[in-house]
């Protein structure tokens, strides 16, 4: 849920400062009591000189400076004719007049100020200019000692957000606040026809603030179509304190579905946004989302979810707690708290795939800091399988501890020394747990083929720790790894098209006992015996855009692992060859693009993993894409382990999976965008999820309306913006646009 953000409203800024009723007139910059002596002199001087004559003040005084000593800021006057009636005194501007004060400008017909009582009176096509934004009014009657006014025939534009306010009459009894008789309000940029506008009895506007008003009718186009005897939103561009623009739906098993969000800007560092979710035919929930920053370095958020069902008579929550802390260049700190109270909450009550798709979450608590060659971790955390009704059966890491240096040179030597380490506390509430402490240091040393690539030799022990393994005795193993690595980085470029081609061989001997007392928590305790070579060759096509920077048209990874261990079994079933597997990434054109990854079986001479996605991008129009997902089930090759990311020879089970996917969404010049988005199961024959959306959105106003068919339920959502009323984002509608 996003509120609405941006710049903030400038309040007007006031005609006049202190208590001058008249600060400054004309271009020439003398003080009033300066002005006041020489009209005094003149009289004594030039008796015979009749008063100031009504067609206006000689032309030698037209633009001078009428004001008090202590103005700040001085009013620049031009007219048409100017007039002072030195006994009433009386000022007059007529034709064409402009007053302009600092960035504060002011067009009038005529305009009459009253020098001994401060009331100045504007008349005809009046605009006040302050910044962006403008007041146009048919008459003004202003008292400059206070800056408080009525504006008739009022109308207000705030360009940042597009606001247009007009009313009969408004009277500005505070310098930012305005009462208005008989108002308008839209954002619409066609005022005489807009989509939609509200008009209301009686309206209070606070610039940068808020609207009230009393007796609202929402018109669309000119249909009145609602009646609110009150409405209170924020008229301010900054974030804003407020009621969002509800959600509604009706899903085939909740029932109808309304969503409303209230956003609460407590200070520019916090905010929060409280929901209300009503399921008529399920039950009602709600939460918050609580947003904070306490510096660059210091920011987080929470949210919390609560659903009752009543069908279920059961209470279901979820809570989420994120904070990201830098002590300094090198410390950092991060809390990631996610847990359900039900392992079925995603299941029941989400509408994002993601979430209803996930087999555990994970609440974390990480301390990390980064040296130049060492790095060191503290990391607590607690998993909750959602697979099962029970997670006391569920290892945590609590805590666990870690510290590696990487690529260090011993002196002036081609030694390099790494090390790796880590502790870690295995509990949970049933089951074994222990605690595991490994250290790994290595050493290499990487030798220059003189233009034939590097083959770095390396070799290392692993020794690992168990406080109590599977016969509750403490157990240990070792390890002593060895291996040889060599890659080539070679590069051709002709007529702005560059090949990159990257072959690389390791040799890897892990010699790793049968240790049938060892625990088995994660992928350490599950090495296996290695002698085998893994070869990777790596392609990448690019060519020189138009500026001369690279664009990547191909990339080709193959990689393949040979078990010389199996090679030298005498089994008639061995096969020392993995599955061959292939990665591609290849951008056709500027807007289509195809990426795979798979995996062939050598022996049985079929895939055994087939992943696919095919990608039209033509921003801002269209972006396509359609995938497809293959696993033929069964023991399939890992890929990759704690040794090389690259190896492919040890095994995992994995289950059956065919499907396909499609993501679409068109954007038209006219407003209208559609998606969809499809996953169909190719075992079945049958969707396992799709949805529609269509959307609208004009200058002013935008509607959203999506269809959800999932195995369980239908839903149908709409939602309504409109501009100037505020919004709010869903990550429903955020899934699908």
């Amino acid at each position: 849920m996003t509120p609405r953000s941006g710049a903030s409203i400038k309040p007007l800024r006031s005609l006049y400062t202190g208590s001058a009723p008249f600060r400054s007139f004309g271009r020439v910059g003398f003080p009033s009591k300066t002005f006041s002596l020489i009209l005094l002199m003149i009289g004594f001087l030039l008796p015979s000189v009749p008063a100031v004559p009504a067609w206006g003040l000689p032309q030698e005084l037209n633009g001078a400076v009428l004001g008090r000593p202590e103005a700040n800021e001085p009013i620049q006057l031009d007219a048409d004719r100017l007039e002072y009636r030195r006994e009433e005194d009386l000022f007059i501007a007529e034709g064409s007049v402009v007053a302009i004060q600092g960035p504060l400008r002011i067009e009038a017909d005529a305009v009459r100020l009253d020098n001994r009582t401060g009331r100045l009176i504007a008349e005809g096509n009046v605009r006040f200019t302050d910044g962006d934004d403008r007041i146009d009014a048919s008459r003004v009657e202003l008292d400059v000692n206070t800056q408080l006014g009525v504006l008739h025939n009022a109308e207000i534009f705030i360009e940042v957000e597009n606001y247009h306010i007009e009313a009969d009459k408004a009277e500005r009894y505070a310098l930012d606040r305005y009462l208005l008789e008989n108002a308008y309000f839209t954002a619409c940029d066609c005022i005489d026809d807009p989509d939609w506008h509200i008009r209301a009895q009686r309206l209070r506007l606070q610039i940068d603030g808020y609207l009230t008003a009393r007796n609202v009718v929402f018109y669309a186009n000119e249909v009145p179509i609602l009646y609110l005897p009150y409405l209170l939103y924020p008229a301010k561009t900054e974030r804003q304190t407020g009621l969002l623009i509800p959600r509604l739906g009706y899903s085939s098993r909740d029932g109808f579905r309304y969503n409303q969000d209230f956003f609460w800007a407590i200070s520019k560092s916090q905010d929060v946004t409280f929901n209300l979710d009503h399921r008529g035919a399920r039950g009602i929930g709600g939460g918050l989302e609580y947003r904070y920053v306490l510096s660059k370095f210091s920011q987080g958020y929470l949210e919390t979810n609560y659903f009752y069902d009543k069908i279920d008579q059961v209470g279901q929550w979820e809570i989420r707690y994120n904070h990201e802390q830098r002590f300094t260049d090198r410390i950092n700190a991060k809390i990631d708290v996610h847990y359900v109270n039900q392992q079925d909450f995603f299941q029941e009550l989400s509408d994002v795939t993601a979430e209803r798709a996930q087999q555990n979450i994970e609440s974390n608590l990480f301390v990390t800091y980064r040296g130049d060659e060492s790095f060191a971790y503290l990391l607590g955390r607690y998993t909750q399988d959602l697979t099962t009704p029970s997670n006391s059966t569920t290892a945590q890491r609590l805590p666990e501890v870690g510290y590696s240096l990487i690529e260090h040179r011993l002196g002036r030597s081609p030694v390099y020394f790494n090390f790796e380490s880590n502790a870690v506390n295995f509990w949970r509430s049933e089951g074994l747990t222990t605690q595991r402490v490994d250290l790994y240091p290595r050493l290499s040393a990487p030798i220059s083929l003189s233009g034939a690539g590097t083959l770095t030799p390396w070799a290392g022990v692993r020794e690992t720790w168990y406080s109590r393994g599977t016969t509750e005795e403490p157990v240990s193993r070792e390890i002593f790894p060895t291996g040889l690595h060599w890659e080539e980085h070679l590069s051709k470029e002709r007529g702005g098209s560059v090949h990159l081609l990257s072959p690389s061989l390791m040799y890897e001997y892990i010699p790793v006992e049968d240790h049938p007392d060892v625990p088995q928590f994660d992928e350490l305790d599950q090495l296996q015996d290695r002698n085998a070579v893994t070869a990777s060759v790596t392609q990448r096509f690019m060519r020189r855009d138009v500026k001369g920077v690279l664009q990547e048209r191909i990339y080709l990874r193959f990689t393949e692992t040979y078990s010389l261990r199996d090679a030298r079994s005498d089994g008639d079933d061995t096969e020392p060859f993995s599955d061959f597997r292939g990665e591609a990434v290849v951008h056709f054109t500027d807007y289509l693009s195809l990426g795979f990854d798979a995996f062939y079986d050598l022996y049985d001479r079929r895939f055994s993993f087939w992943n696919t996605d095919l990608t039209i991008d033509l921003p801002p129009y269209l972006i396509a894409s359609v995938g497809q997902r293959y696993t033929r089930g069964g023991t399939l090759p890992q890929r990759g382990d704690l040794f090389n990311p690259l190896y492919l020879g040890d095994q995992e089970p994995a289950p059956r999976i065919q499907f396909w996917t499609e993501k679409i969404m068109i954007r038209t010049p006219w407003g209208v965008s559609l998606a969809s988005r499809a996953y169909f199961d190719a075992e079945t024959s049958k969707f396992v999820e799709i949805a529609y959306g269509l959307q609208y959105e004009d200058q002013c106003w935008g509607i959203t309306v999506t269809y959800l068919d999932l195995r369980t339920r239908n839903e149908f959502s709409f939602m309504l913006t409109l501009k100037g009323l505020g919004a709010t984002g869903s990550r429903k509608f955020a899934s699908i646009f």
